[in-house]
C-alpha cells in the first residue's frame, strides 16, 4: 500500500481509533455496553464492547471529511451507523433475530437501491457462461449480505478471531486491486477500514506484556464489518472487469463461512436453533482440547490465508472460474467432513475436547 492517498486514510483511521477506544472504555459501562463472564463466555472480568463504535467513528471521520462527495461512501456510512445503532442496542439488550434480520435487509436493499452495488452474476461457476441474476439480483444480494454479515457476527468468539480474519479478506482485496493495476486510493473504504482495525486490535490482542484484552468487538463491530467486507467483495467482483471472480470472493471469507454453514447443519441436525450460540466453533474445538488462545488465533488466521491466497493463485493461474469454484467445493466438504469428525470422537489432532 504505497500510494500516499490510501496511507494517508489507513493513518487517519488507525489515529482515530487509538484516541477514541480508551474514551469508549470509559464510558462502556454508563452506557451499559459491557459483556460479563458466563457458562459460554470464559473471558476473565467485564470488557467493554466497544470495538465497533471506535471503528465507526474511525470510518466517519477518515471518509466523512476526505471523501464526503462521493455518494456511494455516503450510502455505505448511512447503512453503517444503522448497523452500528443496532448492534450497540443488541449488546446492551439482546433483539431477535427477526429484528436484526430486518435492519440487515434494509441496508442490504439501500445498497442495491441507492449505491448501486448488487450481484449481477455468479460468474461462470459451471463452465456455460455467467450466472446472470436478472430480476434476481436484490433479494440474492440481501441474501449474501446478510449472510456474510452474520457469519462474521457469529465466528466472534475468540480475542482477534473477528478482526484479524477481516484483516485477512481485506488484505487478499487489496493484492488482487493492485494486481489488476488499480490504486487503493480509489477506493478509500479499504485502507481506512484495515486502518480502524488495526487500531482497534491493539486493545484487543493478548499481547506480551498484557494477557488479556481490553474490548470486544461487540455486535455493533461485528455487524459493521461484516457488512462491509460483503460490500467490497460484491462491488469488487462484478462489472465487466472485476478484480476478483465471484468464487475468489468466497476464498476470501472462507473461514467464516465454512464455520457458520457447518455450524448452522448440525444445529438443524440435531434439532436446535440454527442461530443459537454454543460452543462448538472451530476456535472452541482448539480451546477446549487445550490449545492457548494466541496460538489458537495463528493457526485459524495462517489457514484462513492460506485459503485466501489459493482463491487468488486459482484466479491468476487456473483460467476458468468453474476451476476455482469445484476446488472450493472439495475444500468445503473436505472441512465439514473433518469438524464432523473432530466433535464425534472429541479429539483434535490427538488432543481430547472437554
Amino acid at each position: 500500500m504505497t500510494n500516499p492517498g490510501a496511507s494517508w486514510d489507513l493513518l487517519v483511521a488507525f489515529t482515530v481509533v487509538i484516541i477514541a477506544m480508551p474514551v469508549f472504555i470509559r464510558l462502556a459501562p454508563r452506557l451499559g455496553l459491557v459483556d460479563l463472564p458466563d457458562d459460554r463466555k470464559h473471558h476473565h472480568g467485564n470488557v467493554p464492547l466497544v470495538g465497533g463504535l471506535a471503528i465507526f467513528l474511525g470510518l466517519v471521520i477518515t471518509l466523512g471529511l476526505r471523501h464526503s462527495s462521493d455518494q456511494g461512501l455516503l450510502v455505505l456510512l448511512g447503512s453503517g451507523a444503522l448497523l452500528a445503532a443496532m448492534g450497540a442496542w443488541d449488546d446492551r439488550r439482546e433483539l431477535s433475530a427477526f429484528s436484526r434480520f430486518l435492519v440487515q435487509a434494509i441496508c442490504a436493499t439501500a445498497m442495491v437501491l441507492m449505491a448501486h452495488v448488487g450481484l449481477h452474476s455468479f460468474g461462470d461457476l459451471l463452465g456455460t457462461g455467467p450466472l446472470l441474476l436478472s430480476w434476481f439480483e436484490v433479494p440474492v444480494t440481501i441474501f449474501c449480505v446478510v449472510g456474510i454479515t452474520n457469519a462474521t457476527n457469529m465466528i466472534d468468539g475468540m480475542d482477534g478471531l473477528s478482526a484479524s480474519l477481516a484483516l485477512v479478506t481485506l488484505t487478499g482485496l487489496s493484492l488482487a486491486i493492485g494486481q489488476n493495476a488499480g490504486a487503493l486510493q480509489d477506493y478509500p473504504e479499504i485502507p481506512t477500514l484495515i486502518g480502524a482495525i488495526c487500531g482497534y486490535l491493539l486493545f484487543n490482542l493478548r499481547l506480551p506484556w498484557r494477557g488479556r484484552a481490553l474490548a470486544f468487538f461487540g455486535d455493533a463491530g461485528t455487524l459493521l464489518t461484516g457488512f462491509l467486507l460483503a460490500w467490497l467483495l460484491i462491488r469488487h467482483s462484478q462489472g465487466p472487469k472485476p478484480d476478483i471472480w465471484p468464487v475468489t470472493a468466497l476464498w476470501l471469507i472462507a473461514i467464516p463461512l465454512m464455520d457458520t454453514l457447518f455450524l448452522m447443519i448440525q444445529r438443524k441436525r440435531v434439532g436446535q436453533s440454527m442461530f443459537k450460540a454454543d460452543r462448538s466453533h472451530l476456535h472452541h474445538a482448539f480451546l477446549r482440547a487445550g490449545w492457548s488462545t494466541n496460538g489458537t488465533l495463528l493457526a485459524i488466521i495462517a489457514t484462513a490465508t492460506g485459503l485466501a491466497g489459493c482463491g487468488l493463485l486459482l484466479q491468476r493461474y487456473a483460467g476458468a472460474e468453474y476451476i476455482s469454484f469445484a476446488c472450493f467445493l472439495l475444500i468445503s466438504a473436505a472441512y465439514y467432513l473433518a469438524m464432523n469428525k473432530v466433535w464425534k470422537q472429541r479429539q483434535l489432532f490427538g488432543r481430547p475436547i472437554v
